[in-house]
């Protein structure tokens, strides 16, 4: 197919193939980028072992709304993403 018979078809296409050439021109190949969420949660003890920090310190992080908590059967557990982004935060502001 020559690039004027190209140009001919993308000028007579219907919205949908419209859409479809936008998404590969675009680099989305017309597949949506959903992010995953991250739903895993970890211990005090966890997130500690992985901050590199004592317990009391994870407590701390906490209370200060670093770190978030999820109360699950009368137990809180820290959600393993905010573990990440606070790690995250730490080697960006060094």
């Amino acid at each position: 197919m020559t690039t004027d018979e190209r140009i001919m078809k993308v000028l007579a296409a219907s919205p949908a193939t419209l859409a479809k050439v936008d998404a590969v021109l675009n680099g989305t190949d017309g597949v949506a980028s959903k992010k995953e969420v991250d739903t895993r949660l970890v211990t005090f003890t966890e997130a500690a072992k992985r901050l590199n920090v004592s317990r009391p310190t994870v407590y701390r992080l906490t209370r200060l709304g670093r770190l978030d908590i999820v109360p699950l059967d009368g137990v809180n557990r820290i959600r393993l993403q905010s573990v990440f982004d606070y790690a995250d935060g730490l080697r960006k502001s060094a």
